[in-house]
């Protein structure tokens, strides 16, 4: 059976947003409720309390409500009026349909007195209306009543109720009496099927409490909505007996054991919008162990710490969690080798070789071979230099004639012909 929470009644507030602390009316019928509990709580300021067809079975949590007017309590378990002498504005009660008895009836009326804005009070389906003197015993003992089952008080029948008190009382002591003595009589006796009883009502209250609950599920199964069980949080040790060292959450984080020679500094990039609440953060000698949304971040320390001495920050910038951890035996710092270089193979360039001389190369013109008098550019030549070179005409010798090579020299000696 639902409980009448405070989670109950913020949901059944929607019309007025949700909002407890100035709700003054809320409907909590058919919601299989067995105690009215956190209405005193929660809604201080509440004037229409609307609590019908439910298995209540005693006015209870109601007497701190000095602002309630309207109490509606139809087709309930209650069996006795009590509980509302300090709803100081009560105007109207509705019981309509439960189990206030003869034997209840005197104590329940007396208990009325105290609500002295009491106009309209409904009993009717009650076993004590089942007494014929019922109503005027009411009227005579509440004087304020100007309406009683939906009848009425005029001023006479109020006179003649008065009147007709003293014999009322006795009356009601004898119907108290073979009221008793029938329900000792039908104590062993079994109870007919189909009898309206507060048993029968429990039982059929808790099985439409089970078909509306067997719903839901189904309609969430249809949804896709269920519930998921809770997570469970790894622990310490994995199954082999060893410290675990796990990152479920897949943050970045950075283990710094050799830059300081005190200490251990650990950061953990959790969201920079994350809740602080939502952080457990346990330093322990060997390890570090952070939760957060039920994932845990737990990594070994390379040497024992101080839990007492560690230190824990976040950035208000960036969101990273900062935790300072003192070393037990602090230690000397150890340099860090530079990393080697990597051999990346030769790829060929596609920019153009450097030019030597002014515009290329070092600059340097001692390292240079100048080709000016070796390559004369033709793009380079001048109109006048190529008009030299076209008058230049070159004479044929013919094949036999003298030249001056023929000449005789005495130094020479004759050509000798061998045979």
């Amino acid at each position: 059976m639902p409980q009448l929470t405070e989670e109950l009644i913020r949901k059944r507030a929607e019309h007025n947003e949700g909002v407890l602390s100035d709700l003054e009316e809320i409907a909590l019928h058919q919601q299989e409720i067995e105690r009215i509990e956190s209405i005193e709580a929660c809604c201080r300021h509440i004037k229409i309390l609307l609590l019908q067809n439910n298995i209540i079975p005693k006015m209870e949590g109601l007497n701190k409500l000095k602002e309630l007017e309207y109490l509606n309590l139809a087709l309930n378990n209650i069996s006795k009026i009590e509980g509302i002498e300090g709803c100081e504005s009560l105007k109207k009660l509705d019981l309509t349909v439960n189990f206030v008895s003869v034997e209840e009836l005197e104590e329940s009326v007396y208990n009325l007195k105290a609500n002295m804005m009491l106009e309209d009070l409904y009993l009717t389906g009650n076993p004590c209306v089942d007494w014929s003197g019922c109503r005027a015993y009411v009227i005579a003992h509440l004087p304020q009543l100007k309406q009683l089952d939906a009848k009425m008080v005029v001023p006479r029948e109020r006179i003649k109720a008065r009147q007709q008190l003293p014999r009322l009382q006795q009356e009601l002591e004898v119907a108290i009496e073979e009221a008793r003595r029938k329900r000792l009589a039908s104590a062993g006796e079994p109870v007919s099927e189909g009898a309206y009883t507060k048993e029968s009502r429990n039982e059929m209250y808790l099985e439409l409490a089970e078909q509306k609950a067997e719903k839901e599920r189904n309609e969430r199964r249809r949804m896709g909505t269920e519930p998921k069980e809770p997570r469970v949080v790894p622990g310490i040790y994995n199954a082999r007996g060893e410290l675990r060292q796990c990152n479920e959450g897949k943050y970045n984080f950075d283990l710094d054991d050799w830059t300081y020679p005190d200490k251990i500094v650990f950061e953990l990039a959790v969201p920079k919008y994350l809740d602080t609440s939502a952080l457990d953060v346990d330093v322990n000698p060997l390890y570090v162990r952070v939760v957060v949304k039920d994932k845990v971040t737990q990594l070994k320390l390379s040497g024992e710490v101080k839990p007492d001495g560690a230190k824990v920050q976040r950035s208000r910038t960036t969101g990273v969690l900062h935790i300072d951890m003192p070393l037990l035996q602090p230690h000397e710092v150890k340099e860090r080798k530079a990393p080697e270089p990597e051999l990346q193979p030769l790829k060929p360039s596609t920019e153009p070789a450097p030019r030597l001389g002014y515009n290329g190369g070092d600059g340097d013109r001692s390292k240079t071979v100048s080709i000016q008098g070796i390559y004369k550019d033709p793009k380079r030549v001048s109109k006048k230099q190529d008009t030299l070179l076209r008058e230049v005409k070159t004479t044929r010798v013919p094949h036999g004639a003298p030249t001056a090579l023929d000449a005789d020299d005495d130094e020479v000696p004759p050509l000798e012909c061998r045979r």
